[in-house]
């Protein structure tokens, strides 16, 4: 009897390995747009922030390659009134003028168009009102896989 309890613990472990494993695959399979870049840093006064960005092709139109970027800031404390613009090569797509932190900061999630074969230089602006704190976020993301999205913007 007491060596099926091992040996019971040993079928479990290799089931639950062979469900991260699958797991694993099926992320994966999620990534065939690539996957996102990310830069961290901090403003003129020192509050953190974050910009992720990637490609998909889940948007409002089903299959068309979309650029997103998901824009944190740490802003330790509610209440803060902060200005927020995205930008694609140079060209705003997002603004919010009054965007006012929760207790966990401020997190704003956008996507605009993406053309097939062309670098996306991805952009997050934001200025603190009070304080006039300003925060300048870049990434630069390799023309998107052509297996992702069906056409182009």
């Amino acid at each position: 009897m007491r060596m099926r309890i091992p040996a019971t613990a040993l079928v479990v472990s290799a089931l639950a390995l062979a469900g991260v494993a699958v797991s694993t695959t099926t992320a994966d399979a999620k990534r065939r747009c690539g996957e996102p870049v990310t830069a961290q840093g901090v403003g003129t006064n020192g509050t953190a922030w974050t910009l992720k960005s990637m490609y998909d092709d889940d948007g409002p139109i089903p299959g068309a390659l979309v650029v997103g970027e998901e824009f944190e800031i740490a802003t330790q404390g509610a209440g803060q009134h902060w200005t927020v613009t995205f930008s694609d090569n140079g060209q705003v797509f997002f603004t919010n003028p009054d965007d006012v932190s929760t207790a966990t900061g401020i997190r704003e999630v956008h996507m605009n168009p993406a053309v097939h074969n062309t670098v996306e230089h991805m952009r997050a602006q934001a200025t603190r009102h009070d304080t006039g704190e300003t925060i300048d976020a870049t990434v630069t993301l390799p023309p998107a896989p052509a297996r992702c999205g069906t056409g182009s913007a």
